[in-house]
């Protein structure tokens, strides 16, 4: 009895902090209906974490039940106040710090040893353990597994952070229910790249253009602005604006001399400019939709070489005449298009097309 008493105190201190805060407060896309959860940053009841923001938490339906894979199976997200993606470090700190505060309340006058994370990098974020005494259900110290990740958004200076933890090991079909929840897609998360591609975003109207919508411009991680690299000017650049017809080649044409003169800040109205950029565009096919283009560009290359250079394209135009949107991808490089640097740009893919964006 007394334990039980001990135990709804202990959920009491936490569940009481959270507080539903509607759409704006919410980090991933909860497609499962799991039990939602959501508490501000910074925390009374875990003073060492040193963040700023709030958090979300899902929990699985059986994750209290000790018999269950469900056991201690949940997703945590951190959305918090960063001018810098957070150190491995950094993350591993408050994600003990957090679950120290939780597990060690002030009116507990039994000691409990202190949690230990252990986290390192991988391909799409870290993954690690984390030992700690579980305070909910089993009066025990018990070790999880997490698979972490980390997006960092310049133009909001905010980093969101995911944990997904189980006692499970990674390769039990439990992970297979928390990597199917996914984080929810920003207004301008619209190439479907890793965080090793560099990322600029702006809003429209820009570069003379007056569409409303967003655009997304991503570099590969290496050589854009080398002369002598594979990726020299090689990048992919996407819009989503609400356009409720479909492109045609002059337009596009238009559009991309209006952005690369703008870019190259060359004045739009000055057409005897030496530096002056010219565009032709073909329609190769379609799709429904979506239809495909190719064509060829000469720019002035402010950035590295101050000359004049020759982009190829590759253009992707998808209209949603529901949403009266449209979503265009383009892929440039000086590179011919048999080359392998082309191999690279055509994998390169929007998340959805216009109607789903």
């Amino acid at each position: 009895m007394k334990k039980s008493i001990l135990l709804f105190i202990l959920s009491l201190q936490l569940f009481s902090s959270f507080s539903q805060e509607g759409k704006d407060l919410t980090i991933f896309e909860n497609s499962k209906k799991w039990k939602q959860e959501i508490i501000k940053f910074p925390l009374d009841w875990a003073p060492k974490l040193n963040l700023t923001g709030f958090e979300e938490l899902l929990f699985s339906p059986k994750w209290k039940d000790t018999k269950s894979d469900d056991f201690w199976s949940l997703v945590i997200g951190w959305k918090v106040n960063a001018t810098l993606p957070l150190p491995l470090k950094t993350i591993e700190y408050n994600l003990y710090s957090y679950f120290d505060g939780l597990m060690k309340p002030n009116h507990w006058a039994q000691k409990f040893p202190a949690p230990i994370v252990h986290l390192r990098k991988n391909k799409h974020g870290f993954y690690g353990t984390m030992t700690f005494f579980d305070g909910f259900h089993t009066g025990k110290v018990i070790i999880v597994n997490i698979l972490g990740t980390q997006k960092f958004y310049k133009e909001y200076n905010k980093s969101v952070v995911s944990f997904r933890l189980s006692t499970k090991k990674f390769h039990h079909k439990v992970w297979n229910k928390l990597t199917s929840i996914k984080i929810k897609r920003d207004e301008f998360d619209l190439i479907n790249l890793d965080t090793t591609w560099s990322k600029e975003v702006l809003r429209f109207p820009a570069r003379n253009m007056n569409y409303t919508g967003v655009g997304e411009v991503r570099f590969p991680p290496k050589g854009w602005k080398n002369p002598k690299h594979n990726n020299f000017w090689s990048y992919t650049y996407a819009w989503s604006i609400n356009v409720n017809r479909k492109f045609s080649e002059k337009e596009l044409e238009i559009d991309l001399v209006k952005y690369f003169n703008s870019l190259n800040q060359i004045d739009i109205n000055d057409i005897k400019n030496k530096h002056y950029s010219s565009a032709i565009i073909t329609k190769t096919k379609q799709n429904g939709a979506t239809i495909f283009y190719n064509g060829r560009l000469k720019i002035f290359d402010r950035f590295a070489t101050n000359k004049m250079i020759r982009l190829n394209v590759l253009i992707e135009s998808h209209y949603c005449k529901k949403k009266r949107k449209t979503t265009i991808l383009f892929k440039f490089s000086p590179k011919a298009f048999k080359h392998l640097t082309w191999e690279m740009l055509e994998k390169v893919k929007l998340y959805s097309n216009s109607c789903d964006l």
